[in-house]
């Protein structure tokens, strides 16, 4: 599993990055994070501000990712079952059994409006009744994704973004890179059939896209 404090960067920067067209917290910020890992693999279940669902499972490196997309109604009823259930009283919780076969989660909780939670456990631990009834709405959530594809054609290791590059996401969708950030980190990018814009960090091009449709030829000067 990837550490955790790297993710939480990547969910803070994300927030930061501005938009002219929409709110980038509607877009790109993780609302919900539900991530089991060990040797062998990992699950993971993610729902962003603007209703997608990203659901990825097997083997690192080599995950199934299917996207699912949830109208404004239907958003707003999970958020609400999320807002329902209170984990603010919750302090780190017990450690269970441990090995290297045993899978350690992480629930990443940040709900519009409220704070940033973050629950270390195993998934076989007894966990309290309040945080069980959190991850049965995100396993809900999860079974709103039927489609899952291997990523075995996603970018090659090599790929060098460039401003004017179309890239297929895993869903189907084109994305034209517009330009990068002033660090240099986050790379902008608008949909091609879509008026949407995104943000994605530079160094997670390749957990997003999976191929490289086009790309504009340098002019010499």
């Amino acid at each position: 599993m990837h550490p955790l404090p790297g993710r939480l960067a990547a969910v803070l920067l994300l927030a930061a990055l501005p938009s002219p067209a929409q709110d980038a917290s509607d877009r790109v910020v993780e609302v919900v994070r539900y991530e089991c890992a060990n040797e062998l693999g990992r699950r993971e279940v993610t729902l962003f501000g603007n209703g997608t669902i990203r659901l990825r499972d097997g083997e690192i490196g080599k995950e199934a990712m299917g996207l699912s997309e949830l109208g404004p109604k239907e958003l707003d009823g999970f958020l609400n079952r999320l807002r329902e259930v209170d984990l603010t009283h919750l302090g780190r919780l017990e450690r269970g059994v441990e090995g290297s076969w045993i899978e350690r989660c992480d629930l990443i909780l940040h709900l519009p409006g409220g704070e940033l939670q973050v629950f270390h456990f195993g998934r076989y631990d007894s966990l309290p009744h309040d945080l069980s009834r959190v991850l049965r709405v995100v396993e809900d959530l999860s079974t709103k994704v039927r489609d899952l594809k291997r990523e075995a054609d996603k970018l090659p290791v090599d790929y060098d973004p460039q401003p004017g590059d179309v890239l297929k996401r895993m869903d189907g969708e084109l994305f034209r890179i517009i330009t990068f950030t002033m660090d240099k980190r986050g790379v902008e990018l608008e949909g091609v059939n879509t008026p949407l814009t995104m943000f994605v960090l530079r160094d997670r091009i390749r957990r997003e896209f999976v191929e490289l449709v086009s790309r504009q030829a340098k002019r010499h000067s």
